[in-house]
């Protein structure tokens, strides 16, 4: 099974070396997400209160504001892939699944990306993922049913609403909201300005990355 601590990952991000210690005992006191359910907050103010924002932003991002949020609850599928102008920083509260692809391989003249490029990545409890620019990404996934949690940290303002939208022209028919680029499936439902996954919306079954009990989680 891939991992994000294999070479193979090198060229969708890196892993840092940063203490989660404060991070992971809060990130455990979150309710339970409703079941079928992902859940987001960009701005998790216990998070905020740890020394590792302080890392994150006047480190890792060099002085950028930032904002530490978390993304949670239960998911099996790609539904979509995002992407942004800068890194994102997932933090594993749980063993979780990345699903990725490269932005290099979107048809910027349909606004189009197919899933077929997608790799599927596992993330152990506690690692700290660096995610490039260049790297498609969206909601991790559970293991085995169950719930994923992930710290996520961003420049001040990204995934916010738009007050002046630029037209719906080009690549810019995908921004969706502040610093997020997004295409979806079908599947999803999701009209307006995103690009389109074309390909099946891939679930974890159709990687064969793991077995019941390959995983001590």
């Amino acid at each position: 099974m891939k991992s994000v601590l294999d070479e193979e990952f090198k060229t969708y991000g890196r892993i840092l070396d940063v203490d989660v210690w404060e991070f992971m005992q809060e990130v455990e006191k979150l309710p339970v997400a409703p079941a079928g359910q992902v859940l987001y907050e960009a701005s998790v103010l216990s998070f905020e209160g740890t020394g590792l924002f302080r890392t994150f932003q006047e480190t890792v991002y060099g002085g950028m504001p930032v904002e530490f949020g978390c993304c949670h609850g239960f998911n099996s599928k790609l539904n979509g892939l995002e992407y942004h102008r800068d890194s994102e920083i997932n933090i594993a509260g749980t063993d979780m699944i990345l699903m990725v692809g490269h932005r290099w391989d979107i048809d910027y003249e349909y606004n189009s990306y197919d899933t077929a490029n997608v790799e599927a990545f596992f993330v152990p409890k506690g690692t700290t993922v660096e995610i490039y620019a260049t790297t498609l990404h969206y909601a991790p996934c559970g293991i085995n049913g169950r719930e994923f949690r992930s710290g996520v940290v961003l420049p001040l303002g990204t995934n916010g609403e738009f007050k002046n939208l630029p037209a719906a022209e080009g690549e810019a028919a995908m921004l969706f909201a502040v610093n997020k680029w997004l295409l979806v499936h079908e599947e999803c439902g999701v009209n307006g300005r995103v690009g389109r996954l074309c390909g099946k919306n891939l679930a974890l079954d159709d990687f064969n990355l793991f077995k019941e009990g390959d995983l001590h989680v």
